[in-house]
């Protein structure tokens, strides 16, 4: 079912025009990255989106901030059930979508409800107020025509609160006009992060990810992302997903190792640690990157 979830995301997204790689069974903070111009999207698949761990959204949202992408949980179902379409759930700080909702966010059209315990439609304060005024009615007179309270009322109109469906259908009616409003899962934006790392001193903000490909983001002009120490066949299979990622992430991509014989492993750049020592700007080192990646 999660595999068939992923396929189903990889495709439409290809057939929009991105470009998208799977990074199936690395047990990750994103199964799928997709690019298409400055659009980038960085996607956790998961069956039932309440397996999305706290350690994983922390990661996922780091991720995001250094990227500039838009960090999403896509799922099936949660313990409440399946997952309703045109509806947006959030997990650990992480705006979560069924498919379908999905595929309309990547077209421009947003959900207008939201759903943590209890579905609440987004409610356009501002069109409700000027609409009430329109018609003269005082918040008094219009929250009781619509059987509700003062309070609710001024709350919907300061956009402290959604809405019920039930409500918004009696504002609607009485007013004559629309009051709902699209949600963008990502106008909030990744907050800012930097944590100390090995390339800190080199002038990058970066932070350090447990649950990706990669174990530090780095960024400072241009941006890199490195895998430490692991066993052979770990690195390997990270070295496939370097390869494929660094250019959709347009960032360079490495080993930090303590000790190697060569400056590639499957094509991938290698820094030894006490190389780092040697190199006092942070384009020093991209520059490095870049000459032992060609």
């Amino acid at each position: 079912m999660r595999e068939e979830l992923l396929r189903k995301a990889t495709v439409f997204l290809e057939r929009q025009g991105f470009l998208a790689f799977c990074c199936e069974g690395t047990h990750a903070c994103f199964d799928l990255v997709a690019r298409r111009d400055m659009d980038l999207y960085l996607v956790k698949v998961l069956e039932n989106i309440d397996a999305f761990t706290q350690g994983q959204a922390r990661d996922l949202k780091k991720i995001s901030f250094m990227f500039g992408a838009k960090g999403l949980l896509l799922g099936e179902a949660s313990k409440a059930g399946r997952m309703e379409e045109g509806v947006l759930y959030e997990r650990q700080g992480v705006p979560a979508l069924s498919i379908a909702t999905f595929k309309g966010v990547v077209e421009g059209e947003f959900p207008e409800a939201r759903k943590f315990k209890v579905l609440a439609v987004s409610i356009d304060g501002a069109k409700l107020s000027e609409t009430r005024h329109e018609m003269q009615f005082s918040l008094e007179q219009l929250a009781s025509k619509a059987n509700i309270s003062k309070e609710t009322l001024h709350r919907y109109e300061k956009e402290k609160t959604g809405a019920s469906e039930e409500n918004i259908e009696r504002l609607e009616r009485i007013l004559n006009t629309g009051l709902r409003k699209p949600i963008n899962p990502f106008s909030g934006g990744a907050k800012p992060i930097d944590e100390k790392t090995v390339f800190s001193f080199l002038g990058f903000r970066s932070v350090k990810a447990s649950s990706a490909p990669f174990d530090i983001a780095a960024k400072e002009r241009g941006k890199l992302f490195a895998g430490e120490e692991a066993d052979r066949r770990t690195m390997k299979k990270r070295a496939k997903i370097y390869a494929e990622i660094s250019e959709m992430l347009e960032s360079k991509p490495c080993f930090l190792l303590t000790k190697s014989e060569k400056d590639q492993l499957e094509g991938i750049p290698v820094v030894r640690r006490d190389e780092l020592k040697g190199i006092k700007k942070a384009r020093e080192l991209l520059k490095l990157l870049e000459e032992r990646g060609e």
